[in-house]
């Protein structure tokens, strides 16, 4: 006989009349594990008595079966023969789970109860395995180890065991498998065992799967980092190897370009001391000659002051080369005072208007080795202003910004296009101020345009020449 229960769920229930036997009522459902709604059932039946109540949940904790015993007291008792209809409804209701595994032992392990779910995932029918040891359904290595013995120990000191292991099919395949033991109490009385099963092979696999997965991605992470140490100091070496070639080609321009200040040195000594002296001498003679040709001397006195005229045009020139060469004021005034002088020769050499500023320095002296790179970059731009620009005016700043010395050469002429490749890689001139910052430890930007005019902007650290 079936009834619904509160929550969800039925009732199976047996009624006897014979003194000394139980009244079993069976709960599946939502409502198996409600002691409550069981015994609120059995009151409806009128019934007294004892009861006992117990559950059969899956690993989980879910609860896919509740068994409520009651001993009849003298009013109503149960009759062998609906002692036997409970428990063939017992076994019709387990049989009806599927997903399970849900058999029940007797305190020596054999297997008393088998459902179909048990039958579906062990692949024993019941004929084959009920009497027999439950063991056979653990692994060989799990038996040596005694762990369905330790199962049934657990079970019985705690109530329940769980644990999660690979099983054996009748035909020897192995599942993985979540079970919990239970033990089966009937008035106080300690029965057997019912165990709840669930095959997790698929979740198993896919874990397993996972597993060897991330195992091949470290491996290959590792394979790939390892490839990357290698790449990583194979171009730390090469970085190193390059950075020692720049320093050794470093040290070599510095001894160029301080060979080529010697030299730019005394030969601009020769030019004034020996050029300059005979070009002096020359100009004394041609006005000796003319002084004595006299006023009437017509054609030839005509030529005199040509030559005169060239010869002292010559003695200009000489004197500007041997200015340009190695200008006296760097060396005696230091960078402000030799550019400032610069410019104002430069300026009425070429006839072009150039005013230079100058903040943040003092009297104090730059580093030579500052102070004649950014000399020449100064004088390499005004050379280029007058070669290619075309510009009418031309400024130029002197200042020190934030622990560095920066020059800046602006002018409004007919600008370029910097990105050319035939520009950037053919002017000397812009390869030979890329060379004097880095002698300087400095850097050097071009902005320009077409019709926008250019602008040079050398920066290298403000070093003193009193290393302060």
């Amino acid at each position: 006989m079936s009834e619904p229960l509160k929550g969800g769920g039925r009732a199976e229930k047996s009624v006897g009349r014979e003194d000394g036997h139980d009244f079993l009522i069976v709960g599946v459902g939502a409502s198996a594990g409600d002691s409550g709604a069981l015994e609120q059932f059995l009151e409806s039946l009128n019934a007294t008595g004892s009861v006992s109540h117990s559950t059969v949940r899956d690993a989980d904790g879910r609860i896919v079966a509740g068994v409520l015993t009651f001993r009849a007291g003298a009013e109503h008792r149960m009759a062998r023969t609906a002692v036997r209809e409970s428990e063939e409804q017992t076994r019709l209701l387990l049989n009806s789970v599927e997903d399970f595994a849900i058999f029940t032992l007797d305190l020596g392990g054999h297997v008393t109860r088998w459902n179909k779910g048990a039958e579906k995932i062990f692949g024993y029918t019941e004929d084959e395995i009920l009497g027999r040891d439950a063991g056979i359904l653990f692994t060989p290595e799990d038996r040596v180890r005694g762990a369905d013995k330790r199962e049934m120990k657990t079970a019985l000191e705690k109530g329940r065991a769980e644990d999660e292991r690979w099983h054996i099919r009748k035909d020897g395949s192995r599942f993985y498998a979540s079970g919990v033991l239970t033990t089966l109490d009937a008035g106080g009385e300690l029965r057997g065992y019912i165990k709840v099963a669930r095959d997790l092979t698929e979740r198993e696999q896919a874990e397993q799967e996972r597993a060897d997965l991330n195992r091949q991605l470290e491996d290959e992470r590792g394979q790939l980092e390892e490839r990357v140490r290698g790449r990583t100091g194979e171009l730390e070496a090469e970085v190193l190897e390059r950075r020692d070639a720049e320093e050794h080609v470093k040290e070599l321009l510095a001894r160029v370009v301080s060979a080529q200040e010697t030299e730019r040195r005394r030969i601009a000594r020769d030019l004034h001391d020996l050029l300059g002296q005979q070009l002096t001498a020359l100009r004394l003679n041609l006005a000796a000659i003319k002084d004595g040709c006299g006023e009437d001397s017509g054609k030839l006195s005509d030529q005199i002051k040509q030559a005169q005229a060239a010869a002292e045009q010559l003695d200009a020139e000489v004197d500007f080369l041997a200015w340009e060469l190695r200008p006296a004021a760097l060396d005696a005034g230091g960078l402000p005072a030799a550019l400032e002088n610069f410019i104002h020769e430069w300026t009425e050499h070429y006839g072009v208007k150039a005013d230079f500023h100058t903040t943040g320095l003092g009297k104090r002296r730059l580093a030579p080795e500052v102070e004649i790179n950014l000399y020449r970059i100064a004088q390499e731009a005004l050379n280029n202003v007058v070669k290619h620009a075309e510009a009418r005016r031309v400024d130029v700043i002197l200042e020190r910004r934030d622990g560095d010395v920066v020059l800046i050469v602006e002018d409004d002429g007919k600008g370029f296009d910097p990105s050319a490749a035939d520009v950037c890689e053919g002017s000397m001139g812009l390869l030979n101020m890329r060379e004097r910052a880095a002698l300087a430890d400095g850097t050097i930007e071009i902005e320009s345009a077409p019709g926008e005019g250019t602008t040079v902007f050398a920066r290298a650290p403000a070093r003193f020449a009193d290393g302060k």
